[in-house]
């Protein structure tokens, strides 16, 4: 049984991903770029770090605004001062 590519184990590992920011460097006129930067130099991609950031930095989901808890209309909530 063959082992793991070796020239895979310096590939970019958006490339396993299949980002499809990535799609522009698989076309013939951009072969020499996806050797230079997705198989071991992805750590000077610009596009690699843009991945990066947006996966560290994505904005947090929004909690939902609260709700009051009613019974038939009438909210049963502890008020302040009574």
């Amino acid at each position: 049984m063959p082992g793991p590519d070796p020239a895979l184990s310096h590939a970019c590992p958006h490339l396993e991903r299949n980002d499809p920011r990535c799609q522009d460097r698989f076309r013939m006129a951009e072969l020499d770029a996806m050797y230079r930067y997705c198989m071991g130099g992805f750590h000077g991609c610009p596009l690699y770090h843009r991945i990066n950031r947006e996966e560290r930095y994505r904005p947090k989901p929004a909690l939902p605004a609260p709700q009051q808890v009613t019974v038939h209309g009438k909210w049963f909530g502890r008020v302040r001062g009574t």
